[in-house]
Parts: C-alpha cells; sequence; structure tokens
C-alpha cells in the first residue's frame, strides 16, 4: 500500500522565526521612518504651501471672486487674498502660513507671462475658476535639498519633485 504523499507548507517554527524577524527589522525602522516623515522641514513646509494653494482654489471657486497668492521671504509667510482687495483691507482678512525656519522659497516661475512680471513679488494670480498660469516653486533648505512644485493650470493636484527641474 503507498504512503500517501507528504503534506507541503511550514512548521510552526518556521513561521514564528519570520513573524519574530519582521517584528524585529519593523521595530529597528519604524522610529527612522517616523522622524523622517514628522520632522522633515522641507517636507513640512511643501505640504503647508501645497495646502495654501490647494485652500485659495478652493475659495476662489467658491466665491467666484480671483486671488493672489504672495511671498515675503523676509518672513517666510506665504498668504493669498483677494485680486481686488487693498493693502489695509488684506492685514485682516488674508489667510497665511508660516514656513519652517529652515525652509525657504527661492524661486517662483510660471511659464507664460511677460518677463516684467515677477509672480514672486507680483503674486501668482488664481483665476475665479480656480486656474493657476504653470507655476514653479522652488523650496530649499539649510542642508542643500531642493524641492519643485509643479502648479498645472487644470489639474488640482500638485506635483512634487525632488531637486529643482525646469518646465517641459
Amino acid at each position: 500500500m503507498p504512503h500517501p504523499a507528504p503534506q507541503k507548507g511550514f512548521t510552526l517554527l518556521e513561521l514564528l522565526i519570520v513573524c519574530l524577524l519582521i517584528s524585529i527589522s519593523l521595530g529597528l525602522s519604524i522610529p527612522s521612518i517616523r522622524s523622517s516623515l514628522i520632522t522633515d522641514d522641507l517636507a513640512s513646509g511643501s505640504r503647508k504651501v501645497i495646502s495654501l494653494i490647494k485652500s485659495c482654489r478652493a475659495k476662489a471657486m467658491s466665491d467666484q471672486k480671483p486671488y493672489l497668492i504672495f511671498y515675503d521671504s523676509a518672513e517666510r509667510t506665504l498668504w493669498y487674498r483677494q485680486a481686488d482687495q487693498k493693502e489695509k483691507q488684506e492685514l485682516t482678512t488674508r489667510s497665511s502660513i508660516t514656513l519652517p525656519d529652515t525652509v525657504q522659497i527661492h524661486e517662483i516661475k510660471q511659464a507664460t507671462g511677460s518677463s516684467d512680471k515677477d509672480p514672486a513679488k507680483d503674486g501668482i494670480w488664481v483665476s475665479r475658476q480656480g486656474y493657476v498660469d504653470q507655476t514653479a516653486i522652488y523650496l530649499s533648505d539649510n542642508g542643500n535639498n531642493n524641492l519643485s512644485l509643479l502648479i498645472s493650470p487644470f489639474l488640482p493636484t500638485i506635483k512634487v519633485v525632488e531637486g529643482t527641474i525646469d518646465f517641459d
């Protein structure tokens, strides 16, 4: 009488050893992953900028009015206001963010527009439909790490790219 074919599978000991190895590797890697996600100032700054831009686009669409996004390099502050507001009104009604101490926006470029218009100084125009000219915002930190935020005119997502890139 033939013997039944042996069952294929893993023993309990093998499964326990694999689980132990996975637990050890996770235990060693989670602190470094958590610290890089939470304390990385450049990533934190880029998330703040993206959040402000999305908020401005949503506000422009809900109010059906154009907005401008400004950046003050001395204070590392980014804010938006309605395009037709005057400077005195701006102080009381602006929505703003402040970048972390180690992060700065070193350049804002638009794919189109006249050469005499500087989006960093004159503001980034957001239409009442939430459209923005194709814009690149270049962030850097004290460790010479760079991130580029690419804003598409019609897409709600903002592409984040490591390093500095130019328009295609």
